[in-house]
């Protein structure tokens, strides 16, 4: 089936663990056997830290480290699913910055032969250059910690090289990509055909002057590279300092709009479960994404029958199509939430529209596919659902252009494409629109599809 995009997806946490150990024999490093993580080889061997080889002549040493990567074989007792998902990262960090190529490449291309096409993939592309900027940082108020680095000639240029940075770094990505799948080729793989875009990440689990330094990367990179289409906070919702300091976070989100109104937002709200915090910490955080911070979608949102007054937030969010970035393995493997537990139908019921996404689909061993398995299986879902949440995925994406639909109407096209005797009008606003022209393969593709497997599908 035709899935159309992934809106939620952790560049590394989509890659496979696999992949990871590989990469660390390739480049030298060792394993810290008591931890169960990538690391760099001490001076003097030891017996807990191994060459990273090892694990290809040791299947137990291999297989441990796969599942302390990842959730396989996972199950709960001292250790509980959100801890163990978490840790995952800190396991094999130590290779992810120098192997961004490598894992785009994987990403997009296992994607692709899942039939999904376009990609807003979530990560950094300064690789922690935007660190020059935290000392720099002065004043007490956003404009005053914003002005210590854009009206600082010193500080504008220490900014515009982080955002070269970035923007090299996503270029020498994308070249590697499209030369290993030998796009442009007679030989071009799967991958060769899909749309990829960027959310700068950014870090709300670190300290207030680190996490403002990471916004004036973030929107002054969005608003100069079309690739890059908006931002996102991540790391645990429930830590420390992603609690304590949420309120602040939101009221940044909002000065920064007012800067660079263009630069679209999305961010991970109510990825919290009953007893992960106190019950107060359930009541706002969607709340305050969508009305305090601006954001046009949510990632997760499984808290939502928490929230303060959830019937008029869900009605606001429907009326200003504020969508759903829905991960079912994600939050069925970190929060214990599935089944009739999740909200999918909560919003589904409200007219809040919603895409399936993937999270970390190295980290949970899943796929796309899965999600629209679990969809079914799990949350009743039928043909028709499952096809509107794929042109969600498109509709309510940050591709740039307009829709190819008029109004989020998917019985109504834009009126460049609404008559086969404008094909030579359709065609030109496709040319300029890439939001209208996934669009339009995503329908291209539905007609191949119900073609071949005809109207019995449930």
């Amino acid at each position: 089936m035709p899935k159309g995009g992934d809106l939620h997806n952790h560049l590394t946490g989509a890659a496979y663990a696999e992949s990871f150990l590989e990469f660390a024999r390739r480049d030298g490093l060792c394993l810290d056997t008591q931890q169960s993580a990538i690391t760099q080889c001490p001076a003097q061997a030891t017996d807990t830290i191994v060459p990273a080889g090892n694990a290809f002549i040791d299947s137990n040493l291999y297989s441990r480290m796969l599942d302390a990567m990842s959730m396989r074989q996972f199950r709960p007792g001292a250790e509980s699913g959100h801890d163990h998902f978490f840790a995952t990262f800190g396991k094999f960090g130590a290779v992810t910055r120098k192997h961004v190529p490598e894992i785009l490449t994987e990403v997009v291309s296992r994607l692709a032969t899942e039939n999904v096409d376009y990609l807003e993939t979530m990560f950094s592309p300064d690789l922690g250059a935007r660190s020059v900027l935290v000392p720099m940082i002065s004043g007490t108020t956003f404009i005053q910690m914003y002005d210590s680095i854009v009206r600082d000639p010193g500080g504008v240029k220490k900014l515009d090289e982080v955002v070269a940075i970035a923007r090299k770094n996503v270029d020498d990505a994308e070249s590697y990509m499209r030369t290993t799948l030998r796009c442009g080729t007679s030989e071009a793989k799967p991958g060769c055909d899909s749309t990829v875009r960027y959310i700068y990440e950014l870090y709300r689990g670190t300290p207030r002057e680190a996490f403002f330094a990471s916004l004036i990367v973030g929107y002054r990179l969005a608003s100069i590279d079309s690739r890059v289409v908006a931002l996102n906070p991540v790391m645990p919702e429930d830590g420390y300092l992603s609690m304590t300091q949420f309120d602040e976070q939101m009221r940044m989100f909002a000065f920064f709009h007012e800067i660079y109104p263009k630069v679209h937002l999305t961010t991970h709200a109510g990825e919290l479960a009953l007893g992960l915090v106190p019950i107060e910490g359930l009541r706002y955080h969607i709340r305050d994404s969508v009305m305090v911070a601006g954001a046009e979608r949510i990632g997760h949102g499984v808290d939502i029958a928490y929230e303060r007054d959830a019937t008029e937030l869900l009605k606001t969010m429907a009326s200003r199509g504020v969508a759903v970035e829905i991960c079912l393995t994600s939050n069925d493997v970190i929060l214990g939430v599935r089944g009739k537990e999740h909200p999918l139908r909560m919003y589904l019921a409200a007219g809040v529209p919603v895409a399936i996404a993937t999270d970390d689909a190295g980290v949970s061993r899943d796929d796309m596919t899965n999600q629209y398995v679990r969809a079914v299986q799990d949350q009743g879902l039928n043909y028709e659902q499952l096809k509107q949440i794929a042109r969600n995925s498109l509709e309510y994406s940050f591709a740039e252009g307009e829709s190819l639909w008029a109004n989020h109407d998917y019985d109504e096209m834009n009126a460049a494409c609404a008559s086969e005797r404008t094909f030579a009008r359709c065609s030109s606003f496709l040319s300029r629109n890439t939001k209208a022209r996934v669009e339009w393969r995503l329908e291209q593709r539905f007609k191949e599809f119900e073609t071949k497997y005809g109207h019995s599908l449930p």
